[in-house]
């Protein structure tokens, strides 16, 4: 398309072309607005900023909105928004969203598309950390601060590693609302108690509606009051969960369950795999440790091992 090739040659004035595919993107908004349920497969969480070229970000962000109003998005309803648009004018006015459509080889590799453009977006944030890094290493005046470079580089990779580092980071209501009400609509579907990761315990579930994202959950109590049991539980019932979902179909967005990883500053990975272990087939822990068990309790013990292993 000559509009294509319009829009990569407004931005070739750089010094260093940065990764992008604009013809990509161009198929992917096309994809949408031939048909607006392709939005619903794409599983990243693709942003307006994803994309390179600027009006390709504006035009995702008004098919964002719409579609959150439940309106139907095509060229037709598009438009009203891209009239007074500058870079939209350049390609000959609010036919450009016309011309998306044109090729509906789009729908095909929708998804792909998506995932190129997100993976893209990543690049060329890397290349930013990369040439801040070399500009500040650079620097060789007195208040240079070496380890403070290093310190604010990694925490700069762990972004781009986190994809575009949204922890902490500010979102817009739109962000934010849409994210809230599919945690309203997750609890719906379970049955009005849980939007969040399962604990495994339906009285906890009730009360806090399972974990969720950003959580700070402390669990409070005396030593032996059984702290480290509710936690290894609760780690078992999601990551058994989330087992239990890819095996019936459920998309990870949608269902309850979790990979898990668990810390722990006082007992080695063994102590805690015994720790489960014991949970799981009913046999003391104490007992396992020193070997005072019937041959059907080792039966038994193997059938949890086993269990347990294809856990994640």
């Amino acid at each position: 398309m000559a509009e294509l090739i319009r829009l990569a040659a407004a931005n070739e004035a750089e010094p260093q072309r940065l990764p992008r595919n604009i013809e990509a993107e161009a198929a992917f908004l096309g994809a949408i607005l031939i048909d607006n349920r392709v939005i619903e497969d794409v599983s990243i969480k693709l942003q307006p900023d994803h994309f390179f070229e600027p009006l390709h970000g504006r035009i995702y962000e008004q098919i964002l909105r719409l579609i959150d109003r439940n309106m139907l998005v095509t060229p037709v309803t598009l438009k009203p928004f891209f009239e007074a648009d500058e870079s939209m004018r350049e390609l000959g006015g609010p036919g450009y969203l016309i011309k998306l459509t044109a090729d509906g080889a789009g729908l095909i590799g929708a998804r792909d598309f998506a995932q190129q453009i997100y993976d893209l977006a990543l690049l060329r944030e890397l290349v930013t950390v990369g040439r801040t890094l070399v500009d500040n290493a650079l620097d060789t005046s007195e208040s240079v601060d070496p380890k403070g470079q290093i310190e604010a580089a990694e925490s700069a990779l762990y972004k781009v590693a986190e994809g575009e580092g949204e922890t902490g980071s500010m979102k817009s209501f739109l962000a934010a609302s849409t994210e809230a009400i599919r945690n309203v609509e997750k609890a719906l579907q379970s049955g009005g108690s849980l939007s969040g990761v399962t604990t495994g315990l339906d009285s906890i579930n009730a009360k806090c509606g399972g974990l969720h994202n950003s959580d700070l959950v402390i669990l409070a109590g005396r030593p032996g009051m059984g702290k480290t049991s509710l936690a290894t539980n609760i780690a078992f019932n999601a990551a058994r969960r989330w087992i239990r979902e890819r095996e019936d179909g459920i998309e990870e967005s949608k269902g309850a369950g979790a990979k898990v990883a668990f810390f722990s500053l006082e007992m080695s990975a063994d102590q805690l795999a015994t720790r489960i272990l014991a949970e799981q087939s009913g046999i003391s822990s104490e007992l396992l440790r020193m070997g005072k068990i019937s041959r059907e309790d080792f039966r038994e013990l193997s059938r949890a091992s086993r269990e347990l292993q294809e856990l994640p």
